[in-house]
């Protein structure tokens, strides 16, 4: 098998759908676009995957990897006492660059827990990665494809020979659209705290939580 393979991110083929939610299922590695920066991800069912990934990211331990979901109900199916503005922020930014952090559900394993408890939930708006979650049927566990303190990757050209070559497949698909990590909003509290600024600035985020803005 070729291990990079070109794609048509917006029309990915059944073939290489299949191939890829083959790899997952299985526990392996796959390297993605996405709409925000090309992803290292593996299933959520995945008994190795995820702790590979934090092996080849070089990943500080007490960082938890976040989870590509398919769409607001997974705020409840992996968050517990979500509070109503999150679910405020899924419906205006979903599919989209925002990252929800809530506090973790019993689904989700204390491996995939930070300190506090939470876990990291993002809906991509990108067919390849929504198709991706739905054909191997379970959430993709991901970060971006880069060395732990090296910039995220907006581009195939930017990725690193070592993460391709870490890799059960990599897939092609040229440039991202934003060519930058998501907004991440901490909504584990009363009120939301951005802690991370990408594409969707802070105001907007704060305008949407607080019912200013749909």
């Amino acid at each position: 098998m070729n291990k990079v393979i070109h794609i048509d991110p917006e029309n990915p083929s059944a073939e290489v759908i299949n191939l890829a939610a083959t790899i997952l299922r299985d526990g392996g590695i796959v390297v993605f676009p996405t709409e925000t920066v090309y992803g290292i991800g593996a299933s959520a069912t995945s008994c190795f995957g995820p702790q590979e990934i934090i092996d080849i990211k070089m990943r500080p331990m007490n960082k938890p990897l976040p989870w590509l979901v398919e769409d607001e109900a997974a705020l409840d199916t992996y968050g517990v006492d979500v509070p109503e503005y999150a679910h405020r922020l899924a419906k205006a930014f979903w599919p989209g660059a925002l990252t929800i952090v809530v506090k973790a559900a019993a689904v989700v394993a204390p491996e995939f827990r930070d300190d506090r408890g939470t876990v990291a939930l993002r809906s991509p708006d990108h067919q390849l990665v929504q198709e991706l979650i739905r054909a191997s049927g379970a959430a993709i566990i991901t970060t971006s494809a880069n060395t732990s303190g090296r910039p995220a990757p907006g581009s195939f050209d930017e990725l690193e020979d070592r993460i391709i070559a870490a890799a059960d497949v990599a897939l092609d698909g040229g440039e991202t659209a934003h060519g930058m990590a998501s907004t991440v909003v901490d909504c584990t509290g009363p009120e939301p705290v951005v802690t991370r600024v990408g594409p969707i600035l802070a105001e907007e985020v704060m305008a949407v939580a607080k019912g200013l803005s749909a």
